[in-house]
């Protein structure tokens, strides 16, 4: 598959690899010991490998401003669906084609709408007409 990221060599055998959907992205040495080192410094006396619970989750976002994470989740949903094809959108997020395709029809779009807003931003003016 063209753009699959292949798995490090030996050369790079500290690099982390994020699953994002179904694929893996493999991440430089550098990068690996950036994200490592945040791992550990901005979790101390955490255990990484254990994910917050909702409660958690909830209170930080709170925190940050998102009161209501249905709405932010819906709203993120309908951007998403917005910019980029419901098949892609869903094998990024590894969500179910059927669930990608209803909320790219509840955004409005139709498949010939995504195709014409595609064929607009290829054919936008370069230069003042």
């Amino acid at each position: 598959m063209p753009g699959r990221t292949p798995p490090p060599s030996e050369a790079e055998l500290g690099a982390l690899g994020l699953q994002l959907g179904r694929e893996t992205l493999w991440l430089r040495p550098r990068l690996s010991a950036l994200l490592q080192q945040l791992v550990h410094e901005r979790f101390p006396g955490l255990r990484p490998s254990s994910p917050p619970s909702s409660n958690t989750l909830q209170r930080r976002l709170q925190r940050l401003g998102v009161h209501s994470t249905g709405k932010a989740r819906n709203g993120a949903w309908l951007a998403l669906v917005g910019a980029v094809h419901w098949k892609m959108l869903a094998d990024l997020l590894g969500a179910a084609d059927g669930t990608a395709h209803h909320w790219h029809k509840w955004n409005g779009g139709d498949r010939a709408g995504y195709v014409a807003s595609r064929l607009r931003a290829a054919q936008a003016p370069t230069s003042p007409e």
